[in-house]
């Protein structure tokens, strides 16, 4: 007992000495009214947006209780896009990037075989994760934000290609089904990806589900798929991200992610103009 008591002191620790020597690998600073869209570049920042993910993906999607972090080996290696409140100097949203430029770690790569996906796509790549906003700032000017932030770091790291898992709070294969084919129906999901979910994240019975929304969706049904999509999702679809495949299936979240790509030259163009990325 005691082993594994020092063990998990020695993992705290190493984490928490990793945290103190984190470094921004791209520097940006926007401010807009009263916030700051910024790279997390000290300690500080860091274990914030840490307890803000917290709050979102335990408390909230999973019902936790009590204070506490959520961070993994990959938030190390990974920038951290944070909007910042001035006035009230709070973190209230955050985006975790990765370029391929720094890093060839993945996130995504846990839930989605990727191989062909690199191999077959020009890069820079830039990966997406770990989304969330604080509840109180759900909106979307907030959301318009957060893009603006990927947008300047899009243009600073000469990304070509974003990608990465967006989050459903869906933890049945009907839901899951009826979400993938509502967006099939809309023409948001491509079959030019060769990617699939590992045999770890697949979800069992979802194709089951699939073959029998596959066969058309009522107005009820198509209605009830577009609640299940939450808004940072629907922004990234209108920016002219598409689904790359089946959605993954997180136990430890309990929720699906579905793999979303996003290439520079697909960016709607009024939208491009508005976020200032270059193409």
């Amino acid at each position: 007992m005691m082993a594994l008591v020092d063990q998990l002191k020695q993992t705290t620790q190493l984490r928490w000495n990793r945290v103190h020597k984190f470094k921004a690998k791209i520097n940006m600073n926007i401010e807009v009214g009263s916030y700051v869209i910024k790279t997390a570049e000290t300690p500080e920042e860091l274990i914030e947006s840490f307890r803000l993910r917290h709050e979102v993906f335990n408390q909230e999607f999973r019902g936790m209780t009590g204070a506490g972090l959520d961070f993994d080996k990959f938030d190390y290696y990974f920038d951290h896009l944070i909007i910042v409140h001035k006035e009230l100097k709070k973190i209230i949203g955050t985006y975790r990037v990765n370029c391929s430029k720094f890093s060839k770690e993945s996130y995504t790569a846990l839930e989605f075989e990727l191989q062909k996906f690199f191999s077959e796509n020009e890069g820079p790549f830039l990966e997406l994760g770990r989304a969330c906003i604080h509840k109180d700032y759900r909106k979307g000017s907030i959301i318009s934000l957060l893009w603006r932030g990927i947008a300047e770091y899009m243009n600073l790291s000469e990304a070509k290609v974003l990608f990465g898992c967006s989050s459903l709070k869906i933890n049945s294969p009907r839901e899951a089904a009826l979400t993938q084919k509502y967006l099939v129906d809309q023409g948001l999901v491509s079959n030019k990806y060769p990617c699939k979910p590992t045999k770890k994240f697949t979800m069992q019975d979802f194709r089951n589900w699939y073959e029998y929304f596959d066969k058309g969706l009522t107005e009820e049904q198509s209605a009830e798929a577009q609640e299940l999509i939450p808004s940072l999702l629907k922004s990234y679809l209108k920016l002219g991200a598409q689904v790359a495949c089946e959605p993954a299936f997180d136990e430890n979240f309990d929720c699906i992610d579905l793999l979303t790509v996003l290439r520079k030259e697909d960016l709607a163009q009024s939208l491009a103009s508005r976020f200032s990325i270059s193409k």
